[in-house]
């Protein structure tokens, strides 16, 4: 535990008067210029003068020395041996700016890793776009994204969800056409031109943790539960999910999606995902609920509790 003291059976009055390092401020400590190991102690004895009991060496935009490079790394560890000996913690994080999961784009150079989003679209050759903040997870069309299945679908008079099956690209529909494709989040500059993390697939979790904290252990990791408590992760996500304004609407709209999702799906349910897709984006009749969309979001949640938290946890636990 971070706060080993807690567990005495009473308050004791001398550490809440003069609490030590653990029980004191630990601000974000934005690392955003050309840094130099002169500085960063400067600012260090600063902190110790103001009372904080610690840092967070955070990567901000504008950091001029080359994330998790032999360079940023000695940084690193001179910030660690300062804390030392200040009697302070030095609290690591684990991604260039956020959201956590990419290593600033070292993991998505490779394409296997890059994150994933399902497309639902009337539009089978819809032009590329992009929308919302790259610093989120948030998907966009490609131009070139694989068709995974396709439908015909009716709606009621009332914009629930009548019929709907499964069909080829090339057949007739008695109502709307949809598609369903697999797309490959577009490279960005938020991401140093590389794209956000597939934080589904635990192999990419994996090699983020590769190429983060086991850097970070090669280099500090004597200090790990000692002058290191914990490494900061910010904001791991997946794509957002979207839903269409109406019912009647034929815009697209993008959901969380990963390569092995109809592998997994069908191992957990017993059942192919695509053949109940639509009940995802669409209410039946009287707004009955639908056990498919339940288990699509549930699984989704899982997945990435499963991915993400638990391997980085397991890694955690294992190096104290």
């Amino acid at each position: 535990m971070l706060y080993k003291k807690n567990s005495t059976p009473s308050l004791n009055d001398g550490l809440f008067k003069n609490p030590t390092s653990e029980y004191r401020g630990t601000p974000f400590w934005a690392w955003n210029n050309m840094l130099t190991a002169e500085e960063l102690q400067r600012q260090i004895d600063v902190f110790k003068e103001m009372g904080l009991g610690g840092f967070h060496m955070h990567v901000r935009t504008g950091l001029k020395n080359k994330y998790l490079s032999d360079e940023y790394m000695e940084l690193v560890k001179t910030c660690v041996e300062k804390a030392k000996k200040e009697d302070m913690l030095a609290w690591l994080y684990d991604e260039d700016r956020w959201p956590s999961g990419a290593a600033g784009g070292l993991v998505t150079c490779d394409e296997r890793f890059r994150a994933r989003s399902l497309l639902f679209t009337t539009n089978l050759n819809g032009e590329a776009y992009r929308f919302g903040d790259p610093s989120r997870s948030e998907a966009s069309r490609s131009g070139n994204g694989a068709l995974l299945a396709c439908y015909d679908v009716i709606l009621d008079k009332d914009g629930y969800l009548e019929s709907y099956k499964r069909i080829n690209a090339g057949d007739e529909a008695e109502g709307t056409k949809w598609y369903a494709l697999l797309e490959i989040y577009s490279p960005n500059s938020w991401h140093n031109d590389q794209t956000y993390l597939d934080t589904l697939n635990k192999d990419a979790i994996e090699r983020f943790i590769e190429v983060t904290h086991e850097k970070y252990k090669d280099k500090v990791g004597y200090e790990f539960d000692k002058t290191v408590p914990s490494i900061f992760t910010d904001e791991p996500q997946f794509t957002r999910k979207q839903v269409f304004e109406n019912s009647f609407d034929k815009d697209d709209v993008f959901m969380p999606w990963t390569d092995k999702v109809p592998e997994l799906y069908e191992k957990a349910y017993g059942a192919d995902i695509f053949e109940t897709l639509p009940e995802i984006f669409w209410d039946l009749p009287k707004s009955a609920p639908s056990i498919h969309r339940y288990r699509y979001h549930d699984f989704i949640a899982e997945l990435f509790a499963q991915s993400f938290a638990d391997t980085v946890g397991s890694w955690c636990g294992e190096n104290g």
